[in-house]
């Protein structure tokens, strides 16, 4: 769709209600942007078929011309694109001067991003009807192709016969400022003024294209304009104090901010804009203290404490000035006790000096003050988390959920919170079907993209099922995980680990396996899965490579992997090496009832 163009300043930050010129921290600048157009750029209706360019069809060719046309927007309407595309094509074989076929058929091309034949069947359109619509998307589409100047043509044209769109002249002024044509712009930017009258966006522009004329004068002359309607106004004073400045004349900026201070001593845009002054002018003592005057003034919006106190946060964690923060914080939270925003930011800071059990207090403040903030409950359970606080996560998953119950995460920790108690992997069947409900309640309202979540969630689900010592429903939600994922390499590995402790297909087991330790060679639980699949498989001697490897790769001994080791051993015909291994494994952590038997007899058992 084509669309009008309208300009729209940005706000500038820092200021109270006021645009700043400053470039110290502040920018100017006009962006144009599009809106829909067919109030005043009214596309030619497509019901009505007409062609504004003389010729002629006779009546039977043109009835059809106009069948095949009509169906060609029927099938664009349905979604039949590849079909609409060929039917446009076959229009303009039976009739080569219809100029809205040709837009059509420009639309399909640029669609496909084949702009050079897209930008010829536009060019052919709007040879054959030079209307408006026509001549905006011509016009889009050299600018889409950095031929400014074409579009310019175009657009000039456009204000000849429409000289009181504004929008028009707006667009049409910065395309003059594209292509360095500032005298241009100018004009018509005063051709606007003559239509709207004295405007701020405009002025600003002005202001802007001056400067880089290097005509001061005639720069902070579009300033004194825009202020003289305001004369008494503390903010407008302040406005030609900023352009002063940023015209390099200090003194002359002073004595703006001089007379705002006496109109106004309580404003925070004052004191902000001495702030700004004595930064530029190399008193950094000085700018500090205004903008603690800033910070601690009950006049300023908390909008501009963040805007001010951020840059402050962010340069002072690589500078000695950090230590300065918690006074900052500590006198901001003594004013704004209930601002959330500000409490964010502190939890932001204390996060990034590693304090948190200070950053979770400060967390649970602020979703106290506004819940409605899911990043926030998200940190604040990865925080809880960390610690392994079951109850803890579990009450802070209900209560995010009332606030967010499609979000996965939150139900996704609460299955955790079941699978498990004090006492580590619970065999409690209430838990672990709890655990269950909630998985399927994280799956059920997921994102299908989200694959690697969706498999996770699938392979838990199948580890409740196996503590519950459903096999069949275990291995069927491994399925379900790999066939969502099939690099899922922890549910390969517990799938690939549980069918050789069941007695299941251990070639597969074996297939499934190999693929977690190409994935990660020195992972030892995944060695020790491959390892174990081998002696499953009667293979002793690739069994006590990978087994020897595992223990090589573990970091802390495990009274499972050595009490493999033994059992390889043992079938290798290492007796006493693998009662030195099972005795060894029992000194662990939770030994097995058959590794003590072993251990006790010395002679291999089965589980």
């Amino acid at each position: 769709m084509i669309q009008n163009v309208v300009p729209v300043v940005s706000a500038i930050l820092g200021k109270i209600n006021i645009m700043r010129i400053r470039t110290f921290g502040f920018l100017l600048f006009l962006v144009f942007f599009v809106s829909p157009a067919q109030a005043r750029h009214k596309k030619p209706s497509e019901k009505a078929i007409a062609q504004t360019t003389v010729h002629s069809l006779s009546e039977n060719d043109q009835r059809v011309f106009d069948y095949y046309y009509l169906e060609a927007l029927n099938l664009k309407q349905q979604k039949k694109y590849d079909a609409a595309f060929n039917m446009f094509r076959y229009c303009v074989t039976l009739d080569s001067l219809n100029a809205q076929a040709w837009y059509e058929i420009s639309t399909f091309y640029n669609n496909l991003e084949q702009t050079d034949l897209g930008l010829k069947a536009m060019e052919k359109a709007f040879s054959l009807d030079n209307n408006e619509w026509y001549a905006l998307g011509l016009a889009n589409m050299y600018l889409s192709l950095n031929k400014n100047s074409e579009a310019i043509v175009l657009y000039e044209n456009l204000v000849k016969s429409k000289p009181e769109d504004e929008n028009l002249l707006y667009r049409l002024a910065g395309l003059y400022e594209q292509v360095e044509n500032p005298k241009a712009a100018i004009h018509a930017f005063d051709q606007v003024e003559r239509l709207i009258g004295k405007n701020e966006s405009v002025s600003f522009e002005k202001y802007k294209i001056y400067k880089q004329m290097g005509d001061s004068k005639k720069a902070i002359q579009e300033i004194e304009s825009l202020c003289a309607d305001n004369p008494y106004d503390v903010n407008y004073i302040l406005l030609m104090g900023d352009a002063w400045m940023d015209l390099g004349n200090s003194s002359k900026a002073l004595a703006q901010y001089e007379a705002a201070k006496t109109m106004d001593p309580q404003n925070p845009a004052v004191a902000l804009s001495f702030a700004d002054y004595y930064n530029q002018t190399g008193d950094s003592l000085a700018a500090q203290k205004q903008l603690n005057i800033v910070l601690t003034n009950p006049n300023t919006d908390v909008e501009t404490i963040l805007n001010i106190f951020s840059p402050i946060l962010t340069s002072s964690m690589e500078t000695a000035d950090s230590i300065k923060i918690p006074g900052y914080f500590d006198l901001l939270l003594e004013r704004h006790p209930n601002e959330y925003k500000i409490r964010h930011l502190h939890v932001q800071w204390l996060l990034q000096k590693g304090q948190k059990q200070e950053a979770k207090k400060e967390l649970r403040t602020v979703l106290d003050l506004n819940p409605n903030q899911l990043q926030a409950w998200k940190t604040y359970l990865e925080l809880n988390a960390e610690t392994n606080n079951q109850v803890e996560v579990r009450k802070i998953c209900t209560d995010a959920l009332t606030y967010f119950p499609k979000e996965p995460v939150f139900w996704f920790y609460l299955g955790l919170t079941w699978i498990t108690n004090d006492a580590g992997v619970s065999e409690d069947k209430e838990m672990q079907l709890k655990a269950i409900e909630y998985f399927q309640k994280a799956i059920s309202v997921s994102s299908p993209d989200d694959k690697f979540f969706i498999s996770r969630v699938y392979g838990l689900i199948g580890d409740s099922y196996l503590i519950l010592k459903d096999k069949v429903a275990a291995f069927e939600y491994y399925e379900k995980s790999l066939e969502v994922y099939p690099e899922n390499i922890l549910v390969l590995n517990n799938y690939a680990y549980y069918l050789s402790e069941e007695g299941g297909d251990l070639a597969k087991a074996e297939r499934m396996s190999r693929k977690t330790i190409d994935a990660e060679p020195k992972n030892a639980t995944y060695l020790d899965t491959f390892a174990w699949i081998f002696f499953k498989e009667e293979k002793y001697g690739l069994a006590r490579i990978y087994i020897e490897r595992a223990i090589n790769n573990e970091k802390d001994s495990s009274s499972v992997i050595l009490e493999h080791y033994g059992d390889i051993l043992w079938f290798s015909g290492e007796q006493d090496a693998a009662r030195a291994q099972w005795k060894k494994a029992t000194g662990l952590q939770n030994p097995s009832e058959i590794l003590l038997q072993k251990a006790e007899t010395g002679v291999y058992a089965k589980p």
